[in-house]
């Protein structure tokens, strides 16, 4: 398989499970590094059972793991066994990174601490992700699942209709995948450096601290005035969505003065931008529910919902029709762009002859995107061992 080769040599061991880990290697595989993905003997990372299924009974692949582990080399290896630590300190001294997502101390209570592997091996790069961080604190030794860190990062307390309604969720998977993102740009950043000093560095790569930076507007409002923002009216910023004609719904954020002069003048409006009640951003945020967004409703009534995006749009108005997963999908901006890319494994081929597309790594360089590899089978690549141990 073909496909970005920006990091070309780079060879990356991962004792990874679930999302945070995987997908911080993804990105790196889809980049071009090699990933040898260490698994339990016999049953692997648990998302493998995971349901949607596709293919054989007996050789299927699992909707929960392909997308974070297409392309990489699979290996089973029992660290409670002493000749299989041995082995993965072999696979670690031809090693430039070493990814983990085990709870924090779990490395050190089999002598693979990032100090211990560090002074072994002074080249490597070890990521460790957690929950809370391998540095300790009150929360060190939580563990962390992506909802637990979504409610104690203030997230879930911002997500919702009302403040007294219910504290809402993303998406699941929302931190692990932000968290893989930071992870492998710590890792990028200490490939960097070590191409300098010849030293690799340890990433202490922490759920809680990631959420809590994503968080950065409301906790620097907060910090600003003392408030503290819950769900319901954003007092910041007029920001909301509105019903079209045809029962489409439609995401606007009116952040400025001219802005909220171009969504007047798209309503043919133009008294609204004086009215007294609306003249200023704050005001505007304030009166989004009552004032704003059944301004936006009246107008849109006899508009399709592509219609009166288009209107707000040619008028200079950012304003975008709320998708289903399916219209995303489906979407030609992003089939232009080819973020969907078929994964090349026999399993995964419809009736039809074509494969199973997913999301590739989100970015192009020089016009290029990644291709996506076959979904490892467990311990696939078992004879990297064989040669390890026979060797």
């Amino acid at each position: 398989m073909s496909g970005l080769t920006l990091l070309d040599g780079v060879k990356v061991v991962s004792l990874e499970q679930f999302i945070a880990g995987p997908h911080c290697t993804a990105i790196l595989r889809d980049a071009g590094a090699e990933v040898i993905k260490v698994e339990r003997p016999r049953s692997g990372d648990p998302r493998r059972a995971y349901q949607p299924r596709m293919g054989p009974a007996d050789d299927y692949v699992s909707g929960g793991f392909a997308s974070y582990n297409r392309g990489k080399r699979s290996v089973e290896l029992d660290l409670a066994d002493a000749e299989d630590v041995a082995a993965l300190m072999v696979l670690l001294a031809e090693a430039d990174v070493f990814v983990c997502n085990s709870r924090p101390g779990s490395l050190a209570r089999l002598g693979l601490g990032a100090d211990v592997l560090r002074a072994k091996f002074p080249q490597l790069i070890v990521c460790e992700i957690s929950g809370f961080g391998v540095s300790g604190g009150p929360y060190g030794d939580w563990p962390a699942f992506d909802s637990v860190i979504q409610a104690m990062s203030g997230l879930s307390s911002l997500i919702g209709q009302t403040a007294d309604s219910p504290p809402g969720l993303a998406p699941m998977g929302t931190f692990d995948l932000l968290s893989g993102v930071y992870a492998a740009l710590g890792i990028l950043a200490a490939l960097v450096q070590r191409a300098r000093t010849g030293l690799g560095s340890h990433v202490d790569a922490a759920m809680y601290d990631i959420a809590a930076s994503f968080l950065e507007r409301p906790l620097t409002l907060h910090e600003f005035t003392g408030e503290v923002p819950t769900r319901g009216i954003d007092l910041f910023s007029p920001v909301g969505a509105f019903v079209a004609g045809d029962g489409g719904w439609i995401s606007i954020v009116i952040p400025t003065d001219e802005m909220w002069a171009r969504c007047c003048s798209a309503m043919g409006r133009p008294e609204l931008q004086s009215a007294p009640e609306l003249d200023s951003v704050l005001k505007r945020a304030n009166r989004m529910n009552d004032m704003v967004v059944p301004a936006l409703e009246a107008w849109a009534a006899g508009l399709t919902t592509e219609q009166a995006v288009a209107k707000l749009r040619d008028a200079g108005q950012p304003a975008g029709a709320v998708q289903t997963i399916e219209d995303v999908r489906n979407c030609p901006q992003l089939a232009h762009r080819g973020l969907f890319t078929p994964v090349q494994d026999e399993r995964l081929k419809r009736a039809d002859g074509t494969y199973l597309r997913l999301p590739r790594l989100p970015l192009l360089f020089d016009g290029d995107g990644a291709e996506l590899g076959s979904v490892p089978r467990l311990g696939g690549d078992n004879d990297l061992l064989s040669t390890i141990r026979n060797g």
